[in-house]
């Protein structure tokens, strides 16, 4: 069975007594607890059958420790850097992808469109790699949980008693 990384930013106190135990008594005992950049982080290396699997059953753990999920990792937002180490290709390779030199329809940045290092959304690209033979459809499968984690995240920030149903949502890919 192979093992997938990941990681959960948290809304909860690190330095709280119980605040490993929480989580590693609902499931997380494969995980790593660290503050990055002042945030609690819940860094995971879970066994599973599938991405999928692994995620959503980190995510039920998170929840079941009376946790709210912020944010999930890796990241839907890319750099050019990140499409490259994502995709194992070049970074001048990615470039003649955007500039439409290689093949046409690479898809536009999404975000930071006016800075010097925008960034893309990492479902479009995955979903391009994937038309254009250059990525496995898995990765592009991987992104959509992102974005989809993201959402509920986000969602939650702003209407906290919302109900998202990630899982139902998740339920095709």
């Amino acid at each position: 069975m192979p093992t997938y990384d990941f990681t959960f930013v948290v809304d909860a106190d690190p330095y709280a007594d119980d605040f490993e135990d929480r989580f590693i008594e609902t499931g997380c005992d494969d995980a790593t607890f660290v503050l990055r950049r002042g945030a609690a982080a819940i860094c995971f290396d879970r066994t599973a059958n599938s991405y999928k699997e692994a995620v959503l059953s980190a995510y039920r753990n998170i929840k079941d420790a009376g946790s709210n999920i912020l944010r999930f990792e890796p990241d839907f937002l890319v750099s050019q850097n990140e499409i490259s180490e994502r995709a194992h290709l070049s970074r001048s390779a990615v470039g003649l992808f955007k500039k439409g030199e290689r093949r046409e329809g690479f898809p536009l940045p999404v975000a930071k469109i006016s800075s010097p290092r925008p960034l893309w959304d990492w479902v479009a690209v995955s979903q391009w790699l994937v038309a254009n033979g250059k990525l496995d459809e898995s990765e592009y499968r991987h992104a959509l949980i992102s974005r989809t984690i993201n959402v509920d995240a986000q969602i939650r920030l702003v209407t906290p008693d919302h109900e998202f149903d990630v899982e139902a949502v998740l339920a095709n890919v």
